[in-house]
């Protein structure tokens, strides 16, 4: 029965942090409960490096231009056991915006005059939200567990971004709600899991914004600016379908559509650049689904085997968001875990083909003639992890 689970934990885990996302918007990583379903006490910390060969042509230039950054993330949770009751805490890269569209600019750009068509709509930025998960499980049977907790979502300090028409400094977080239920069949490793979070504003995300073609350095204060954190929900499930083999899988939906990002005007915006203006900046997320399937194999008493596949839901095939790399994605995992004592160790590789998509700016609903084309691009990720019973 344990090897079963063991497998599924490596299949939900680490591979996951090898993902380009896990369900549109800023997300980068979603939530893992997988360490709350072990015996005892345990911990486990793990980290993967991203490389994003994601490119795309412009109207101001037509070499590909890389416009998402390498990234890098880690987890660490840990967990314990009170009789039915079992305590953990989780800690990890839930969010992250980082692109470099700026640098597809050309010489000329200057947004406020024709020189427009030398800029790049595509925006640079370096945000990143980081997650602190403090989870409680209590089993009501051998089959049936119940799971509550919160989560605090944090902008990391400092963050920015530099867009067509502003640049903007934000900072806030936000505690939400999370809970869930679990149900077991142990004789044939099947575990059914459904984790929720509920829709929560970020009461106090701030924003300043300046203008950098005016030479004025000082960030004025943004009234009326909001994010929140969207409603999600996910379904994990594992079942043994042979001997020494696991099935496992998840869908993850989340409500991008009700928690867009918003910062208005200052000053009338940028077309007031003397007077102090610059124009805001909101996304334009769209509501979306992942699928993940994969199965799992008991090579010898020490090592376990994974492979999975992962397709997420579109926006469509051309976009106005700015901030929009992709028209959803596919990816395969590649994974092994080796078992030594009490200690376990995980790695992975994940291959994600984004795909196609077209951008074409708008400003109040008319055309800009800003454009920017992605097409053929791939994000390759590389993850260990390495956990401990005690």
């Amino acid at each position: 029965m344990n090897k079963f689970l063991r497998m599924g934990m490596l299949a939900i885990g680490p591979l996951a942090l090898g993902q380009m996302s896990s369900a549109g918007g800023w997300e980068a990583s979603t939530l893992d409960s997988a360490f709350m379903y072990n015996a005892g006490s345990y911990a486990e910390a793990g980290t993967a490096a991203l490389t994003y060969d994601v490119e795309a042509t412009t109207q101001a230039n037509p070499a590909k231009t890389k416009m998402a950054k390498n990234q890098n993330r880690t987890s660490i949770a840990i967990k314990t056991e009170f009789g039915d009751f079992d305590v953990g805490l989780a800690s990890y890269m839930s969010g992250a915006i980082q692109l470099s569209g700026a640098d597809a600019a050309v010489a000329g750009c200057n947004p406020l005059t024709a020189g427009i068509a030398a800029c790049s709509v595509v925006p640079s930025a370096d945000v990143t939200v980081s997650s602190l998960a403090l989870l409680g499980r209590y089993k009501l049977s051998d089959e049936v567990s119940i799971m509550a907790g919160a989560n605090r979502y944090a902008i990391g300090s400092g963050d920015t971004v530099t867009a067509l028409l502003g640049h903007y400094a934000v900072s806030g977080d936000a505690i939400v709600p999370t809970f869930g239920a679990a149900y077991e069949l142990r004789d044939i490793a099947l575990r059914v899991e459904l984790i929720m979070q509920s829709k929560t504003k970020v009461a106090n995300f701030k924003a300043r914004s300046m203008f950098a073609g005016t030479g004025v350095t000082a960030l004025t204060d943004v009234d009326g600016e909001s994010m929140s954190i969207p409603q999600g929900v996910k379904l994990n499930f594992q079942s043994g379908i042979a001997e020494d083999t696991l099935l496992f899988g998840s869908i993850n939906q989340v409500s991008w559509k009700d928690a867009q990002i918003v910062i208005p005007d200052v000053n009338g915006g940028s077309m007031n650049p003397l007077g102090g203006g610059v124009s805001g900046v909101s996304s334009d997320f769209a509501d979306k689904t992942t699928f993940s399937i994969g199965i799992g194999r008991k090579i010898s008493d020490q090592f376990s085997g994974v492979l999975s596949y992962t397709s997420e839901s579109g926006g469509g095939k051309t976009t106005t968001d700015p901030f929009t790399l992709r028209n959803g994605y596919q990816s395969v995992s590649i994974g092994g875990r080796y078992t030594v004592d009490n200690m376990t160790i995980s790695g992975g590789y994940n291959y994600t083909m984004p795909g196609n998509v077209d951008l074409a700016h708008e400003l109040g609903g008319t055309p800009t003639g800003l454009t920017a084309s992605y097409k053929n691009n791939n994000v390759s990720a590389i993850g260990f992890k390495i956990g401990f019973s005690f």
